[in-house]
């Protein structure tokens, strides 16, 4: 029994110690998983036993519990040579198992606020949830935001891409990194593959085709309904959470407000960088600049705030920005409202790149129009300019 007990730790963990909170909800899978870690790794394998037919009695598809519970049984009985021996499984299929269980506790280790107050995020009052999926720890995240406040209330296991994440090119295999706006749930009849059902993320977003990336159907999607989970790399790039969870989310996904930040930091990590405060303030400080030089009918200015391979709904900087000094020089009484403004740090570039979204009201003597408008702003070396702008 000594034996199972440090190769079945260390085959999880590669180390000695393992600090586990007691403060565990009973119903809670995952909790009952890392609580029969626990138990081995404490020699206490007849309790470790008592979880895992608990957690079987619960998941019966959860394939994972089932693996670690028959190592157990067959190192009562003769013993184990490898993790994984008492099973069928392939080689390949009990290393997914293995790296499935070491992302579960690694996320269990992690000591992160769940209180984040930070101006990598700024976020209107329509918007209710913010999801961040850590590609790294194969996790997402559900946040709430109260008084601007983001306030963690969900935290599970997620499958990404078989290559990772960093999708560039279709068929790479790779989750995208970036910030993205959920569609509506797809209502064409899905195999059982895809489980309790998928909704789609906008990739590849105005971001990915300013960088050429190319690729569809990145899905959050549910599992088959004879599996719990899937190996922490398993897809063809979509997010797969389980059934349970999937349903959980639903109506947060069902809400197009909501945000999605794909990234491989640990979302401690991304809202924490130091000097959050200064850069958000200097960039809003560029903004705001923006928007009165446009009141002010100030065409030179205005236009210097736009990079000179700038897209305006796609279209060429030179094609629109011609356009755009006719109404200049053709308007008066500019009036620019700007409502629900939204403002996240790209991921992988959160201090150069920003996503921002807003309604627009725009009157003056010749129109009056209240739309929907994105836009990419990027720093070159000192300078915030508009590298993509666009409405819908």
């Amino acid at each position: 029994m000594k034996f199972l007990k440090k190769f079945l730790f260390t085959a999880f963990f590669c180390s000695n110690a393992f600090a586990y909170s007691e403060n565990y909800q009973a119903n809670n899978i995952e909790n009952l998983l890392i609580k029969s870690l626990y138990e081995i790794s404490a020699g206490e394998l007849n309790d470790a036993l008592i979880t895992l037919d608990e957690i079987i009695k619960q998941k019966p598809n959860f394939k994972l519990a089932h693996l670690i519970r028959g190592d157990i049984y067959q190192a009562y009985a003769h013993g184990i040579s490898d993790f994984g021996s008492s099973s069928n499984f392939s080689k390949d299929k009990i290393e997914d198992l293995k790296e499935e269980a070491k992302k579960r506790i690694e996320s269990h280790l992690h000591n992160a606020t769940d209180i984040i107050d930070s101006p990598r995020v700024t976020l209107p009052q329509n918007i209710d949830n913010l999801i961040y999926v850590d590609t790294n720890k194969s996790r997402l995240y559900l946040f709430e935001i109260r008084d601007h406040t983001l306030i963690k209330i969900f935290d599970e296991y997620a499958s990404i891409g078989k290559n990772g994440s960093g999708k560039n090119f279709e068929g790479d295999k790779k989750t995208p990194l970036g910030v993205y706006t959920l569609g509506e749930k797809i209502t064409q009849p899905l195999s059982d593959f895809y489980g309790e059902g998928a909704f789609p993320i906008d990739y590849p977003n105005v971001y990915d085709k300013l960088l050429n990336k190319t690729g569809h159907g990145i899905w959050i999607h549910g599992t088959p309904k004879d599996t719990y989970s899937r190996a922490p790399k398993s897809s063809d790039g979509c997010i797969v959470i389980s059934n349970e969870n999937f349903n959980a989310l639903e109506s947060i996904l069902k809400n197009k407000q909501t945000k999605v930040i794909l990234s491989k930091l640990s979302y401690d990590q991304y809202f924490n960088a130091e000097n959050n405060i200064d850069k958000h303030n200097n960039f809003m400080s560029y903004f705001e600049s923006w928007i009165s030089n446009w009141t002010l009918k100030n065409y030179s200015e205005y236009i210097a705030f736009y990079d000179a391979n700038a897209k305006y709904n796609s279209k060429a900087f030179e094609i629109w920005s011609s356009k755009k000094k006719k109404v200049f020089e053709n308007t008066n009484d500019i009036q620019i409202a700007i409502d629900n403004l939204t403002i996240i740090d790209y991921p992988e570039e959160e201090e150069n790149v920003k996503y921002v979204e807003f309604t627009q009201t725009y009157n003056s003597d010749l129109l009056k129009q209240t739309l929907q408008k994105k836009q990419i702003w990027r720093k070159f070396i000192n300078e915030w300019k508009i590298i993509s702008e666009s409405t819908y």
